[in-house]
């Protein structure tokens, strides 16, 4: 690997390669979960059909079921016949009555089932048999859920013989006196299956776990009933190939929320969806290994006309890298290579300029500060200056963004620090620094200004508007609003170039400093705490009502501090 990292030509080379190579693994990325996307489309459309269709044939069944029904469950007279057949056991001739009524239907197949108002079967007639003991098809449970006031109809799915059933059974009374339940049910024929499968593009099995497969499409030969067997025992959404084709097979309950009833199975096949994607992703490789090999030949023909510039650079860099910034390149052709040969010569003549106050530049943080260093009349150290500083805290921001990820945090921290550095920029002070969620100002150093503490005030006032208009937009938004206290103090601090000596920071200590952090500290949400000193300072105008001496921390004597409103006579800007 020697050779790529010290070689430009095998690097662009590489970069091509890859980039190539890159791309057509995104794009072959992209068609195979394209590809899954339409399976999913395709299935899950199938799916539905499938669903429609199977409910189309269980209400054609339930109309029959309830057409058969009405000879026993229509008139007064039928119910009150019904009522007297069950209390007399005479169920030879009820089962003779349903026989003449089934042949007229040429339902012989089909399954009837008569309960007594306890819902214990008292005639079960299926596939031609008479029983008039036990529950062969187990419609009690149904028939004790219709008695129970529960539902008027109820429809299931019943195994009997092998043969999967679709039974609907229907509750009886006569004078709101209950007579019993009355279940019909049809087996499901393999024609109807057929005829479903065929429509909807699919394959489909009845299962029932005592049985298997009871009822299915032709296409289900062995392989694949035995992938569905798969899927009605595990429940999962399979994807496989059988035989030579490609499948996406699921299992649904056919009564939801009861698995003894049995699952229908569905296998969707996927050759036509998988087909054009087969296509694409065929032409993509070829076209991607033509793609590669043409990357190689103009990497290689790139590389060659690039290495020379390229060498002149790295050499001049060399130079400059060991302080020689008077060192420069020749521009040999007006290409990228020549701009780029000029900016080069153009960069090494810029260096050379600022490596003259690149130290001091270095170690300043405030354009002003860097202003006037330049200018010479700050003096490196500390002096004496009549300032006054201000402190904005917001309040309540750790219980406002406690389970907020970091990256709002300092979303919200940056937005909110935005609208009071603009306040104090607008009335030309100087952001000392932001710590945390609270900010320090400097007005009067290290530009001396004479108005420093009127000027504090009214950026004080300006946070305030700044604060309510952010706080508007944000209740728009449906956030909770911030709330920010300042505290403004004037008089003398130590003002200058603090730190190591290699690197410093123009900042004002003193009792000044942190009496205007007390402040703020105290300062409830858009309250503007000030000392006496600064409503002195700030001249005529300021509406400050006294709160009276207040006891702060760090300082042994009460604080007289004052609450300012407005300044009359002065435009409200934002």
């Amino acid at each position: 690997m020697r050779w790529l990292r010290e070689s430009f030509a095998a690097k662009l080379l590489a970069a091509l390669l890859g980039t190539v190579g890159l791309l057509l693994i995104i794009v072959l990325v992209a068609v195979r979960g394209e590809t899954g996307r339409q399976v999913e489309v395709v299935v899950d459309r199938t799916m539905r059909n499938a669903n429609a269709l199977f409910e189309e044939l269980n209400e054609l069944q339930r109309q029959q079921a309830t057409r058969l029904a009405r000879p026993f469950t229509e008139g007064v007279r039928a119910r009150a016949l019904l009522r007297a057949t069950i209390e007399a056991g005479d169920f030879d001739y009820l089962a003779d009555v349903v026989d003449y009524e089934m042949q007229l239907a040429e339902l012989v197949d089909a399954l009837l089932v008569f309960t007594d108002p306890s819902g214990l079967p008292v005639l079960t007639l299926v596939q031609g048999r008479r029983v008039l003991e036990g529950d062969p098809a187990h419609i009690a449970p149904l028939a004790r859920s219709l008695l129970a006031g529960n539902e008027e109809e109820l429809t299931a799915y019943r195994l009997i013989d092998g043969e999967m059933y679709s039974v609907t059974s229907q509750y009886v009374d006569l004078q709101g006196s209950p007579i019993g339940t009355i279940t019909f049910g049809l087996p499901i024929a393999a024609t109807d299956v057929e005829r479903i499968g065929s429509i909807g593009g699919f394959e489909a099995c009845l299962w029932a776990d005592a049985a298997g497969c009871v009822v299915s499409t032709r296409g289900v030969d062995a392989e694949v009933g035995a992938l569905m067997a798969q899927a009605a025992r595990s429940g999962d959404v399979m994807r496989v190939s059988a035989p030579g084709m490609e499948w996406s097979i699921r299992s649904e309950l056919l009564t939801p929320d009861d698995a003894t009833e049995g699952q229908r199975i569905v296998a969707v096949p996927l050759d036509e969806v998988l087909a054009p994607f087969d296509r694409i992703g065929r032409a993509l490789l070829f076209g991607g290994a033509g793609a590669l090999a043409l990357s190689a030949l103009l990497g290689a023909a790139l590389s060659a006309g690039l290495t020379r510039p390229v060498r002149a650079l790295v050499a001049a860099t060399g130079r400059v890298a060991a302080g020689d910034y008077e060192t420069e390149v020749s521009v040999a052709s007006r290409d990228e290579m020549g701009t780029l040969a000029s900016a080069f010569n153009d960069m090494t003549r810029g260096l050379l300029l600022r490596e003259r106050y690149r130290s001091v530049l270095n170690k300043v943080v405030s354009q002003d500060v860097a202003t006037e260093l330049m200018k010479g009349d700050v003096e490196l150290g500390g002096e004496n200056r009549l300032v006054t500083v201000l402190f904005a805290d917001i309040r309540g921001f750790t219980a406002l963004t406690e389970g907020m990820e970091p990256q709002q945090v300092i979303g919200l921290l940056n937005e909110c620090m935005e609208h009071l550095s603009e306040a104090i920029d607008a009335e030309g002070g100087v952001v000392d620094k932001f710590i945390g969620d609270e900010v320090m100002a400097v007005f009067g150093a290290p530009v001396t200004q004479d108005d420093h503490a009127r000027r504090a005030v009214s950026a004080a006032l300006r946070m305030r508007r700044g604060m309510a208009a952010f706080n508007a937009a944000r209740e728009g938004r449906g956030d909770a609003p911030l709330g920010v206290g300042v505290g403004i103090n004037s008089g003398l601090a130590v003002a200058g170039n603090m730190g190591s000596s290699n690197r410093l920071n123009y900042t004002v200590v003193g009792d000044t400093v942190n009496l205007a952090s007390r402040l703020a500290g105290v300062a409830r949400a858009g309250q503007i705490l000030v000392g006496g000193a600064t409503l002195r300072l700030a001249g005529p105008g300021v509406v400050a009502p006294p709160l009276g001496g207040r006891t702060l921390k760090g300082f042994s004597t009460e604080i007289e501090v004052y609450a300012v409103e407005e300044i009359q006579g002065e435009q409200a800007s934002a």
